[in-house]
């Protein structure tokens, strides 16, 4: 059995084969808290702009790679080659009723069961494996680690991805022949969707125009692993860019700061809390003076005349004018929101928007109104009241969920901690919000 570093560097080994590369100055870093990561090797430095990952596009994964020999979906393919079993692994009829996500899915599960016969094996091989699942993504939980996110937003929205993967899972399977079915497994799927609701880029973000034009499906129905490019591990603080040479067919992750011996590099994934990084990536980022990543999401039912402000909105753990309030203050409207009432410096403006819509729908007050004015309170004192009720009826009703699915014993091993650590902050978020709320909109 390799080693980790082994098969560390056997990855590199083979995005080196076809021109990618990884920094000199940079190392694959493992331990038990980051796993893999990179990091900056003693005695060396990085600099603004520098180049941490090149990737050649032919390393990728994905649904295109599973449609790319085929005649049907394939616009650069021929049909006059071969046959269509020959072509391809998956029936026409299970690529083409069978959503992009989960074809790429089932690709990645067919790499997998084809080991060193893979072409993507050197990358395979230094992924989580599927017997390792059961410390992943909370939706690959034991049920009792599940239990202690019960009373979060969380808890709902890991009994929705069980519910959407059991489904996916069994639609995909009665499209696919018999003896697909002993090796294409339940469990196997389940550890496909964690590697890529993990690991995977938005292909918009990466792949040249050229490469999604005719596709049989909409742009970002699918997502892309990138081998090697997906070792960096989170900072909402990292300045980075991904750039794409679609000449060289290489994408490229690049610093924007600099960074010395010994320090991890980071990749930036976007603006995402603690409740999507847990859910999405299986952790959370700890609180501290420089920046928090504790919100509270809150859904308002859609509406087809409320446009954007149907949506999930986020309840902040500190004021959203506060410096460590970073992606709380990303998902703002309008800046100048942050110059609100004291009673709603906590609160995302849309969704103080969507209440504010809610309440004098059909009156003619609406229509004149700014967001700046409502988040200021310059609206009559009735509307204001009902704002404010309504945002502490249902932080109340949210802060009591918790309090009363308090798991009935101790956390026993790292899911449980984490969940543990997640019910808290969210305890935290509401107090401290339901605490400004009720101090009165003076």
């Amino acid at each position: 059995m390799a080693t980790v570093t082994e098969r560390y560097d056997a990855l590199l080994r083979w995005v080196e084969e076809e021109g990618g590369s990884l920094n000199p100055a940079i190392e694959i870093y493992h331990d038990d808290v980051t796993k893999g990561s990179y990091r900056v090797k003693d005695s060396c430095s990085v600099g603004v702009d520098d180049v941490i990952v090149s990737l050649p596009l032919s390393k990728t994964l994905s649904y295109l790679d599973a449609i790319s020999c085929h005649p049907d979906f394939s616009p650069s393919s021929s049909s006059n080659n071969s046959s269509l079993e020959e072509q391809s692994h998956f029936p026409a009829e299970f690529l083409e009723k069978t959503p992009p996500h989960v074809v790429g899915r089932f690709f990645l599960m067919q790499e997998y069961l084809l080991g060193s016969e893979s072409k993507w094996w050197p990358y395979i091989q230094t992924l989580p494996q599927p017997e390792h699942m059961s410390t992943a993504l909370p939706a690959m939980w034991p049920s009792d680690d599940i239990g202690f996110l019960k009373g979060t937003n969380a808890f709902v929205a890991v009994q929705d991805i069980k519910s959407t993967l059991k489904k996916e899972y069994k639609d995909a399977m009665k499209l696919l022949p018999e003896r697909y079915h002993a090796e294409y497994t339940r469990l196997l799927y389940y550890w496909a969707y964690s590697i890529f609701t993990s690991r995977s880029f938005r292909p918009s973000l990466i792949l040249p125009a050229e490469a999604l034009s005719g596709l049989p499906c909409e742009l970002d129905d699918f997502s892309v692993l990138l081998p090697l490019y997906d070792i960096g591990n989170h900072s909402p603080l990292a300045q980075i860019a991904w750039t794409t040479d679609e000449q060289a067919r290489v994408c490229t992750l690049k610093t924007r700061q600099r960074y010395s011996a010994g320090e991890q590099v980071f990749n930036n994934y976007g603006m995402k809390t603690n409740a999507e990084l847990l859910l999405g990536y299986g952790f959370v980022l700890s609180e501290d003076d420089r920046l928090h990543n504790d919100y509270v999401h809150i859904k308002t039912k859609a509406d087809p005349d409320a446009g954007d402000l149907a949506a999930t909105h986020v309840v902040s753990l500190r004021p959203m004018v506060h410096p460590s309030s970073f992606v709380g203050r990303s998902k703002l409207l309008s800046a100048e929101s942050m110059s609100c009432l004291p009673c709603f410096s906590h609160i995302q403006d849309t969704l103080i928007a969507a209440l504010y819509e809610s309440i004098t729908k059909g009156e003619d007050e609406t229509s004149d109104v700014s967001l700046n004015e409502i988040m200021r309170g310059d609206i009559s004192e009735q509307v204001l009241e009902k704002i404010i009720n309504s945002l502490g009826a249902k932080m109340s009703i949210d802060l009591e969920d918790i309090e009363e699915n308090e798991p009935e014993y101790e956390a026993a091993n790292r899911n449980q901690h984490l969940a543990t650590c997640y019910r808290d902050q969210c305890r935290k978020v509401l107090e401290n919000a339901l605490r400004s709320l009720m101090a009165g909109n003076g």
